[in-house]
């Protein structure tokens, strides 16, 4: 059965006037099911969650999204990244694009072991470096973006043995000026 612009589960771009085309459809015919913002922190995240010592790295990294603002959904444990947006900032608007840039803080966890064998310095800079080479690697984010800026670090210490660093990236992209999904 074809409804309306549907084939298959699928929007027909046949059915469309041409003015929906370039807001609805995206590269390929289909709906796009995420904004673009959202693309860039999936494919963050699957960076990091490729920084293994198998693929040449010098640890093994695991990123997470936190499901609360506070972190009560994450327990802290050594080799964890929580990836956290902070506010984005809107550029110039040029050609029906509208220029963005998203801060990401990739906070990771070091926590320093009675059998660590390394200093916690030597930890927190091949934690940062990984973390760098990996973004540096594709710094269109998977064609999403325009740019990927690793820009900063601080390392941060509760007293206790909950220890690490947090990298600042900044993400340059840009939209239709009137839809954030492309």
């Amino acid at each position: 059965m074809r409804l309306w612009g549907f084939v298959d589960n699928k929007l027909d771009e046949k059915d469309w006037p041409l003015f929906f085309w370039p807001t609805i459809f995206d590269t390929i015919g289909t709906v796009a099911a995420w904004p673009v913002i959202e693309l860039i922190a999936r494919n963050i995240k699957d960076s990091i969650n490729a920084i293994t010592e198998a693929g040449g790295f010098n640890q093994t990294l695991v990123a997470v999204r936190p499901k609360r603002n506070d972190f009560r959904s994450v327990l802290p444990e050594d080799g964890k990244v929580l990836i956290m947006q902070t506010d984005w900032d809107a550029g110039e608007s040029s050609l029906g694009k509208k220029w963005m840039e998203q801060t990401f803080e990739l906070m990771a966890i070091v926590i320093d072991g009675k059998s660590a064998t390394q200093s916690i310095e030597i930890r927190l800079n091949n934690v940062r470096s990984d973390i760098e080479r990996k973004l540096k690697e594709d710094v269109t984010r998977g064609g999403h973006a325009n740019d990927t800026d690793v820009f900063d670090s601080t390392s941060f210490d509760d007293g206790q043995g909950f220890t690490g660093i947090t990298i600042f990236a900044r993400i340059k992209y840009s939209i239709d000026w009137n839809n954030p999904y492309g």
